[in-house]
């Protein structure tokens, strides 16, 4: 009887033990990486499962019961945004990667689904590699000759074997739904212009894309696909003929995904992310009006979009983040003045150095300048510094922000560092952000500056 136990025992720790796998990362070179954190990806979701610290070189998690298979993000690097993504299928990983090109290093010891999907990727990116310099040299030649053909068909049967092989050799993988999807549309011809080639990859772009897929949810290649659509397929370097392009991309892309709401959600979402880190408020508010608001309820986010706009605040052709201060002793708020036709709000300290130096020759430079006005907001851990050296600015107005990097106006404005400039309009639109004192300069030049500055070139 008490072996039966014993063997009954036995058999439900062997249960447990299989029932959790190990995750052990390398990073090589480590460069002080001490801390990484694992989430799992849904669409642009991340969340969040353990973290771990560095361990004799090597950082190890033990993936939790009954996870859920498909794609894991390996965060190694917050500060810089550095992560890694590996597949999981209720199996171990062991995998080493150099954090300056991850998925070109990774090198996974322990893992199938792991070290075919990097197998396929380096050799598929190879092959295309060598395919599309075959176009490029057929694009560029004035005159196009059989040997370009003959060595395009002979490539392209190469890169459609590579891509049929490891379909094959995937087989039952979860790896499998990821190198279909990988799969890039390749015209069965040279293409004789680069519009030509533009339009095939374009109208093929989502051959191989299945968004109701649901393995390929819990990744994020959905996501990536769609932005790499939206942001790499057109371009323009005419501003108004980007946005359009942008805005056409898009709508073709919603048309793709249909009535999948779920995933319209998830990569809405990332656009508008997106969008807002490059300041593009026109094409935020198209998103948002157009597609993200027609969304069911349970899939719109309030916060998120609290989120968007906060990123948007000093965004150029926003109003500025209105503050409180003092002019001529009397208290105002930023968007009450309306004396100038531009205002610079500058961030400076007394105790940074570099703006000891060029605080003071911003002043002499706009002296003369009627219709500019500065508000000078000093960032002190207390005031003496700023009783001090405002007294040099007297027709500034001069802003005491205590608390430094935590002060609130600092913080509205996403200040790291001193000096910072936002220039205004009459109506506190930012138009511009220079990055020092020589930008904020040359935005001001007048017309008589511009010509000395003519002249002395000329000699």
């Amino acid at each position: 009887m008490m072996k039966n136990i014993a063997l009954a025992c036995l058999f439900l720790v062997s249960i447990s033990i299989h029932a959790q796998d190990s995750l052990k990362v390398k990073i090589t070179p480590n460069n002080g990486y001490k801390w990484m954190m694992l989430y799992k990806l849904n669409g642009a979701k991340q969340q969040y499962v353990a973290n771990t610290t560095l361990e004799n070189d090597e950082f190890n998690f033990v993936i939790p019961e009954n996870s859920e298979s498909g794609m894991y993000r390996l965060f190694y690097d917050n500060e810089n945004g550095g992560y890694f993504d590996v597949i999981y299928n209720q199996e171990a990983i062991d995998v080493t990667f150099d954090a300056s090109s991850p998925e070109e290093s990774a090198v996974f010891a322990v893992s199938e689904e792991n070290k075919l999907y990097q197998s396929y990727l380096n050799s598929i990116q190879s092959h295309q590699l060598k395919l599309d310099s075959v176009q490029i040299a057929n694009i560029n030649s004035a005159t196009p000759t059989n040997g370009l053909e003959k060595m395009y068909q002979k490539r392209l049967k190469k890169l459609i074997s590579i891509q049929d092989y490891f379909e094959k050799e995937a087989t039952g993988k979860l790896a499998q739904e990821f190198i279909k999807t990988n799969k890039k549309f390749n015209s069965p011809e040279l293409a004789t212009s680069a519009d030509e080639y533009l339009k095939n990859m374009e109208s093929h772009f989502f051959d191989n894309v299945d968004f109701n897929n649901e393995k390929l949810m819990n990744s994020s290649l959905l996501v990536d696909k769609s932005m790499e659509y939206v942001f790499y397929i057109n371009s323009s370097e005419d501003a108004e003929t980007q946005q359009n392009l942008r805005k056409k991309s898009i709508g073709e892309l919603m048309t793709v995904i249909g009535g999948n709401d779920l995933i319209k959600s998830e990569i809405l979402s990332s656009l508008l992310y997106a969008l807002a880190g490059q300041e593009n408020l026109e094409l935020v508010k198209y998103v948002k009006e157009n597609y993200y608001s027609k969304l069911p309820e349970g899939l719109k986010s309030a916060k998120f979009l609290s989120t968007v706009n906060d990123m948007l605040k000093t965004a150029i052709g926003s109003v500025a983040p209105n503050f409180s201060l003092e002019e001529n002793g009397e208290a105002k708020y930023l968007l009450q003045l309306t004396e100038a036709e531009n205002y610079i709000v500058t961030f400076w300290s007394t105790t940074c150095s570099h703006c000891l130096k060029d605080i003071p020759q911003l002043y002499e430079f706009v002296k003369e300048k009627e219709d500019l006005k500065v508000i000078a907001i000093a960032l002190e851990d207390d005031r003496f510094g700023f009783d001090h050296h405002t007294q040099d600015f007297p027709d500034w107005i001069n802003v005491l922000g205590l608390n430094k990097w935590e002060n609130e106006i600092a913080r509205d404005y996403d200040v790291h560092s001193t000096p910072t400039y936002f220039v205004l309009d009459k109506d506190k639109k930012i138009i511009a952000k220079p990055e020092d004192l020589v930008d904020v300069q040359e935005l001001f030049k007048d017309k008589k500056e511009a010509e000395d500055e003519d002249e002395n070139g000329d000699e």
